[in-house]
């Protein structure tokens, strides 16, 4: 059997799973493991718990884009930083609402239920790219909860466009479906956003919790988030845990919130602070 045949027969054997899932064994060995690992406790340090174990993990660009059609993926032996923090969320969330009966197919129903719009599979444009957006469809779903503004922040007139303004740099948008990527973020530009400024972020520090997911705020036009990490308060010092392009795998940062973002002055405007729930 080929391995395309077989993840596909795979998907196809999982309880309440009507998507076809591309991963493999080891990947599903991965998400049981790390489950079966956590501790009870809340969401969001279950979720620290969860990024804690995938250290090490690989860091590989582009994951969720491979492939010549839009496909449900799930890889956990590889990864990036989006799908590390949506990995580690979902992981935490199943295993806390289901313990000993945590399975890959229930954390896959969860990971779908976030990374597309209303859950739904439906081509390119049917997969959330924002990661602004991916905060709204959490708090809607009473996953998450966008504590920026209660934290020190302030409204961030930047609106997002990159992705229909720059259509060579994503191989999947073409003609049918670059109108469905201008309306997501037209959607998404019709409610304010937030942003715990650079000259703002040290005090604001003190609001941050373990397990809280920080968002990097991009100052390229167009562009929401260029970075996100899970908030790992060690030696009297607010860290954070990522999967590093740098380092080219999942690490603990030797650096403070605050000196990641000061450290890319040209880039980054500050964070935004997501808090499990």
């Amino acid at each position: 059997m080929g391995i395309t045949a077989f993840i596909l027969s795979m998907a196809l054997m999982l309880p309440g799973v009507d998507s076809a899932i591309v991963a493999s064994a080891a990947d599903k060995a991965v998400a049981e493991k790390v489950m079966a690992s956590l501790e009870p406790g809340s969401t969001a340090e279950m979720t620290l718990a969860a990024a804690k174990r995938m250290l090490g993990t690989p860091y590989v660009g582009g994951l969720l884009d491979e492939g010549e059609n839009e496909e449900f993926r799930l890889p956990l032996e590889r990864t990036d930083c989006i799908i590390f923090v949506e990995t580690c969320l979902n992981l935490a969330r199943t295993a806390k609402e289901h313990g000993r009966e945590a399975d890959f197919g229930k954390f896959a129903s969860r990971v779908r239920q976030m990374r597309y719009r209303d859950g739904i599979i439906n081509g390119y444009a049917s997969r959330i790219h924002y990661t602004a957006e991916w905060i709204r469809q959490g708090e809607r779903l009473g996953i998450l909860k966008d504590v920026t503004l209660e934290s020190g922040g302030c409204i961030y007139d930047h609106p997002v466009s990159f992705m229909s303004s720059h259509p060579g740099s994503y191989p999947h948008i073409n003609d049918d479906n670059i109108h469905l990527i201008k309306e997501a973020e037209d959607a998404l530009n019709a409610i304010p956003y937030t942003c715990i400024q650079t000259s703002d972020l040290q005090g604001a520090e003190k609001f941050i919790r373990d397990g809280d997911i920080i968002c990097f705020v991009s100052k390229v036009e167009g562009l929401d988030i260029s970075h996100v990490a899970i908030a790992c308060l060690h030696d009297g010092k607010v860290g954070f845990i990522h999967a590093s392009s740098t380092a080219g795998k999942v690490v603990v940062d030797e650096r403070s919130i605050s000196e990641y973002v000061r450290s890319r002055p040209k880039s980054l405007a500050g964070i935004k602070i997501v808090r499990p729930l």
